[in-house]
């Protein structure tokens, strides 16, 4: 096994080519399928968050104004639109009573559907181009991952990303999650590398262009930023995790800190100033305008997670305002990670404990005064194992952006997604790398019997290979056997755990047309107008509030719809799809059920 780990070490940048050419392909291919028989119904159609970020990216690059989608920053949205101005698509007028207004839904789909233009070859060259910008953050990820901890701790950590359903899943559509973990932990790694500058060099004080770690530390703050709000939090725990290193290693440096920090913040703040000059012109105070609508879509944001304005379903009820709770994440987390990722966490945890509380033991033939001092100093070993943990700078900026983000998750009631705390997830994956690697050549003892930690860990990589190959290409729906797996995976969460505005419509649409129905009540959520995918086969249905269709008819109900009309408590059972359950003729990819009236 030593042999075979200074092999992959010695060649580890081509392992890694390797791990990158396999996330483009699954990337790009589980979402845009078999594009060459035909954009319209091949791949996934487009999710309902998608149906707004990319009109809004086309009209902030064609008019530089910045209303449209306002609760989101622009840089994933204009990165998506930069091929589109290769083309030759016509922009809707905006009457000047709605400017400055967020229509963003009308706008989007009258841009996508309503005036010509050809949605699924905007949806093509969107996705693929934020493929490529998420491959471009990885390949950032995996170089300062081995400039930092080495060879393997970063091909384990690109390994864990790769094969990750929830990252390729995410990674391949017009959202915001992936890149903003990917930049988080980007900050961090060069933040880190940036305070491990400042307390050993002697001769910091030079022209900051000289410091490139600090430059890479804000430009990748700033891109964070400029990515989706939430990374607020990485900035604070950033500032609090320096902070802490820097007391406990070198307290007469705390000064030098905090006016980095300072230099460090106003540099944030010009380049995000700069980069939203879109709405706010009447102060023209150089880059305020811009941090004032930033401000304002800070606010935007905060206020919609504090208010949780829409049904979220998760384990057999239907919350509303209130949100679904603090273990929505947790048990998120543990379904729909894959159960060998899971386990080797829980190793990494028992380990580290054990290490952590494990004693120092003396060589043999020391005093007994040398023994005596040692456990008279057992009182304080603890406290300097924890100091010394401080005093590395990733595991401070680490811990405290930890923190600080899973706390707030926490508490926050807006509950669509495990989505929303990758920027944790993605950490657990690096941390959980380091250990893997560092116990790769050691033994432990079981059954009297000495075996090698490789061993152990390798069979969890082929559980975790394995079910990245059966998931494909439902990524997106993907839960572990915990939950029952992705078929069953939508009795514990929807949304965009699983159904996200109805990705499964081109695949639905297809069916309708190879099958040549003629009529199909039809409930779905989409933002994307069913019709031009059904064609005339469309029916508008809800059975909330319409009658039964007539017996023989066909109902095609997402995922989505089905859980949040079957358990709210308020609608009778006569109307909600559980009286079809024995009646389901057909299964569309993950997400949509149809069902046949008797």
């Amino acid at each position: 096994m030593a042999k075979i780990l200074d092999f992959v070490k010695h060649n580890a940048n081509y392992f890694a080519l390797i791990l990158f050419l396999i996330f483009f392909l699954s990337a790009f291919f589980s979402v845009q399928g078999k594009f060459w028989e035909g954009l319209k119904f091949s791949g996934f159609a487009l999710t309902s968050d998608e149906v707004s970020h990319i009109p809004a990216g086309f009209y902030y690059l064609k008019t530089q104004k910045y209303f449209i989608n306002a609760e989101h920053p622009p840089l994933i949205k204009n990165i998506a639109a930069i091929p589109l101005l290769f083309l030759n698509l016509n922009l809707p007028q905006i009457s000047e009573e709605l400017k400055y207004e967020n229509i963003q839904w009308d706008f989007a789909g009258n841009f996508l559907f309503g005036i010509g233009n050809n949605p699924d070859i905007i949806t093509f060259l969107s996705r693929t181009i934020v493929i490529l910008f998420n491959g471009l953050l990885l390949f950032l990820v995996y170089y300062f991952l081995r400039k930092i901890f080495g060879a393997i701790p970063a091909l384990i950590s690109l390994f864990l990303l790769v094969f990750s359903p929830n990252f390729i899943a995410h990674s391949s559509l017009v959202v915001f999650d992936v890149p903003l973990a990917l930049l988080c932990l980007l900050s961090i790694l060069t933040f880190s590398l940036f305070l491990k500058d400042l307390t050993e060099n002697k001769k910091f004080w030079t022209p900051t262009l000289r410091h490139p770690h600090f430059i890479l530390a804000v430009l990748f703050t700033v891109l964070a930023l400029l990515t989706k709000f939430q990374a607020i939090f990485l900035f604070l725990g950033l500032f609090s995790g320096g902070l802490i290193y820097i007391l406990f290693t070198k307290r007469e440096f705390w000064k030098r800190y905090l006016l980095f920090f300072i230099l460090f913040s106003i540099l944030i703040l010009i380049l995000i100033g700069r980069n939203f000059l879109y709405q706010v012109v009447a102060l023209n105070i150089f880059f305020l305008n811009g941090l004032i609508e930033y401000l304002v879509g800070l606010m935007m944001v905060f206020s919609r997670a504090a208010g949780a304005w829409q049904a979220t379903y998760f384990m057999g009820a239907v919350y509303g305002s209130e949100g679904a709770g603090f273990t929505y994440f947790p048990v998120l987390f543990f379904t729909k990670e894959t159960l060998g990722f899971l386990i080797l966490l829980f190793l990494t945890i028992f380990f580290s404990i054990r290490r952590f509380f494990q004693k120092n033991h003396l060589p043999s033939g020391e005093s007994a005064a040398n023994e005596a001092k040692v456990e008279m100093s057992e009182a304080h070993r603890l406290r300097q194992k924890f100091v010394d943990f401080l005093r590395n700078p990733f595991n401070a900026t680490t811990l405290c952006f930890f923190l600080i983000y899973g706390f707030v998750s926490l508490i926050l009631r807006l509950n669509i997604g495990l989505r929303h705390i990758f920027p944790l997830t993605f950490l657990l994956y690096v941390l959980v790398a380091k250990e893997v690697s560092r116990r790769f050549r050691l033994d432990f003892t079981i059954l009297k019997k000495k075996v090698k930690f490789s061993f152990l860990f390798l069979p969890l990589f082929i559980i975790i290979i394995i079910a990245w190959i059966l998931t494909w290409p439902y990524f997106l729906s993907y839960y572990n056997i915990l939950a029952g797996g992705t078929l069953e995976g939508y009795q514990i969460a929807t949304d965009s755990n699983y159904d996200w505005g109805g990705q499964d419509v081109k695949s639905f649409g297809k069916w309708v047309k190879d099958n040549r129905i003629e009529k199909i009540y039809t409930h779905i959520f989409s933002n994307v107008p069913l019709e031009y995918y059904l064609g005339e086969a469309y029916q508008p249905f809800n059975i909330r509030y319409d009658p039964l269709p007539p017996k023989g008819s066909l109902i095609a109900v997402s995922a989505f719809e089905l859980q949040n009309i079957n358990y709210d408590k308020e609608l009778p059972e006569s109307k909600k799809y559980f009286q079809f359950e024995d009646n389901l003729i057909k299964r569309i990819g993950t997400t949509i059920f149809v069902f046949k009236v008797q």
